[in-house]
C-alpha cells in the first residue's frame, strides 16, 4: 500500500492506494499495552464501515485523521511540527506487502524507513509500524557516534550526549559484542507532560517535560529494548494489531530492562552510586505496600492490559508494577550471578542466542549462572526480596515505628490511603480534601495524637476521627560494601542510598 499525506494543523489528510477491499486500523500500538482504537481519530473516510476498525474501500481512497496527541505512541500535526507513529495513522490490508508513505512538506524529515525516491518504504507492515516519522523546519540530527543519532527540535547538553555514548558502548560492546550494526535514532521532544518512551527496533521515541530528571536512564531503557524485546522476546508475545497479547514474562522484557537502565549508568560512572542506590531504595519502598501480598510478578505481567495501564490511586494496595519488582528481581539475579563469577550480562548474552524464550529458558539460564530458586521470586505473592537482598546490602526501615496515619497528600487532597492503616480505618478515601484539622484550617497534617478531621467529599462536609498507630516501615536506607558490591558497582568500595516516599 501507498499513502500520500498532507499534514495540516490538527489533522493529517491521507490519500491511500492499494487493492480494493478491506483496510484495518490497529486497535493497539506494539510496545504499549493499552487498547487505543486508532479508528477513533478518523474524521472522514471514503469507504464503507464494516466493523469497529474495518472499512471497505476502493483501490484509491482518502481519509482525514485527527492528530493532536502529544503521546509519542500516536501522532501530532501542527503548523511547525509533525510526528507519526505509523500504526496510529495508517491501516493495513495484508502484513506481508510493501508499505510506503510520501509527505507533502519541505521540512526536514527523519525516519528509519528506507528512502525510495520521494517515498519512505518498508518491506512489510510490521516494519512500517515500527518506524516513526518526525518532521519540522526546526528539526536537527545530533550525533552521538557514527551509528547513533538524536532527532529533535530541542537542545541537549554535550555532557548528556557524552554520557549516553558511554552507556551505549557498554551495552553494544560489553553485553552484546557489537552484534547490531544498524543505525539507530532517538526521536526526542520536550513537552509540558511526561510521557516516557516507546521502543522500536532501530529507534525509540521519547517525550518528557522540561524539568524531567533521570533522562539518561529513560534513554538507556528504550535503547536496551533494541535487544531485549526487539531481538529477544517472550515466545508468546506475538503481534496481533487487533487484540491483546498476554504473557507472564513482561517482567523480563520490561523489569530487567529497567534494571539494566539503572546499573549501566552506574558502571560507566555516568551517575553516582548514591543516585543509583536512591533509585533502588525508592523502588523497594513502593514494594512495601499491600499490593505485593496480593499479586505475583508473573501475574502482574498477565494483568497489564486490565490493571497496570488502568491503575488508579489505589493500585499499590491491590497490585504491583512488573517494572519495579522486575527491577529488584534483576538486581537479585545479578548479585547472585556475580557471587558465582557471572553477571546479568552473561544472562542476556545467553538469552540473545535463543531469540524467543519461555520462562523455562529464563529459569534454566539464570540458575545455571548462579541464581537460586527463581520461582519463589516470580510466582510467590510477597516474595522474599528483602531477605535475598540482605545478603549483599544492609537494609533498614528508617520510619518503622514512627507515628503513622497511612495516607499521601497533594496539597489538601488525599491521593492514597493504605489498606488497614489508621486513615483507612477512620473511613478516609482517595479524593477526599482535608479542610480542617483539630478545628483549624491547615495544610500541615502532622500525625500526632488523635486528629479530628473535616473532609470535603463530593461537595459534602464530613467529620472523621483518626488515631495514629506505628508505621509498618516504608522508607528505607540501603548500604552496600564488600567484594560482591564492589564487583556489582564496577570498583566502588561503598555506597548508600535512601528512599523518599512521602507518606504521612
Amino acid at each position: 500500500m501507498k499513502f500520500y499525506i498532507n499534514p495540516r494543523n490538527k489533522y493529517i489528510e491521507v490519500f491511500g492506494e492499494g487493492k480494493e477491499g478491506i483496510i484495518i486500523f490497529p486497535t493497539w500500538i506494539p510496545g504499549s499495552y493499552v487498547i487505543r482504537d486508532t479508528e477513533r481519530y478518523v474524521v472522514e473516510i471514503e469507504g464503507i464501515r464494516i466493523g469497529k476498525n474495518r472499512f471497505f474501500v476502493k483501490d484509491k481512497f482518502r481519509y482525514l485523521i485527527q492528530s493532536l496527541s502529544k503521546d509519542q505512541r500516536e501522532a501530532i500535526s501542527t503548523s511547525d511540527y509533525l510526528f507519526i507513529n505509523p500504526p496510529s495513522v495508517f491501516p493495513f490490508q495484508t502484513i506481508e506487502e510493501e508499505y510506503c508513505v510520501k509527505i507533502n512538506t519541505t521540512w526536514t524529515i527523519h525516519t528509519t524507513l528506507k528512502k525510495v525516491g520521494d517515498w519512505f518504504c518498508a518491506d512489510n507492515y510490521n516494519e512500517f509500524a515500527d518506524s516513526p516519522i518526525q518532521a519540522s523546519a526546526k528539526l536537527k540530527l545530533i550525533e552521538i557516534d557514527k551509528k547513533h543519532k538524536i532527532s529533535t527540535i530541542d537542545e541537549l547538553d554535550k555532557s548528556f550526549i557524552e554520557s549516553l555514548e558511554k552507556c551505549i558502548f557498554e551495552i553494544d560492546q560489553k553485553i552484546f559484542s557489537n552484534s547490531s550494526t544498524d543505525e539507530y535514532i532517538f526521536f526526542f521532544r520536550r513537552s509540558d507532560i511526561d510521557l516516557g518512551g516507546i521502543e522500536h527496533e532501530r529507534s525509540s521515541s521519547i517525550v518528557v517535560s522540561w524539568n524531567y530528571k533521570d533522562l539518561i536512564r529513560l534513554f538507556i531503557h528504550e535503547y536496551f529494548h533494541r535487544y531485549n524485546v526487539k531481538k529477544i522476546r517472550p515466545k508468546d508475545l506475538q503481534i496481533n494489531y487487533e487484540s491483546e497479547t498476554y504473557t507472564e514474562l513482561l517482567w523480563v522484557a520490561e523489569g530487567l530492562t529497567e534494571y539494566i537502565a539503572a546499573v549501566v549508568p552506574l558502571r560507566t560512572r555516568v551517575v553516582k552510586v548514591e543516585e543509583t542506590l536512591n533509585y533502588i531504595a525508592n523502588t523497594l519502598a513502593w514494594l512495601t505496600f499491600p499490593g505485593i501480598r496480593r499479586m505475583s510478578l508473573a501475574e502482574s505481567s498477565y494483568t497489564t492490559w486490565i490493571k497496570y495501564y488502568h491503575r488508579d490511586n489505589n493500585f499499590f494496595n491491590v497490585g504491583i508494577s512488573y517494572y519495579q519488582l522486575g527491577l529488584i528481581v534483576g538486581l537479585i539475579m545479578d548479585l547472585e550471578m556475580i557471587e558465582n563469577g557471572n553477571s546479568i550480562y552473561n544472562f542476556f548474552r545467553e538469552l540473545y542466542k535463543l531469540g524467543e524464550y519461555t520462562y523455562g529458558n529464563v529459569r534454566d539460564i539464570a540458575e545455571r549462572l548462579g541464581v537460586r530458586n527463581l520461582d519463589e521470586l516470580v510466582f510467590s505473592k510477597d516474595p522474599p526480596i528483602f531477605n535475598r537482598l540482605s545478603r549483599y546490602f544492609e537494609l533498614s526501615f528508617v520510619d518503622k515505628g514512627s507515628p503513622y496515619c497511612g495516607l499521601m497528600l497533594d496539597n489538601k487532597k488525599v491521593t492514597f490511603v493504605e489498606d488497614d492503616s489508621p486513615a483507612d480505618k477512620a473511613g478516609i478515601i482517595q479524593g477526599d480534601e482535608i479542610i480542617g484539622i483539630n478545628g483549624i484550617s491547615s495544610n500541615n497534617l502532622e500525625c500526632k495524637g488523635t486528629l479530628a478531621l473535616v473532609i470535603n467529599r463530593e461537595g459534602r462536609l464530613m467529620e472523621f476521627t483518626l488515631k495514629p498507630s506505628e508505621n509498618p516501615g516504608h522508607n528505607l536506607a540501603i548500604k552496600g560494601s564488600g567484594e560482591v558490591f564492589k564487583k556489582w558497582s564496577n570498583g566502588i568500595e561503598y555506597g548508600e542510598g535512601k528512599s523518599n516516599i512521602r507518606i504521612i
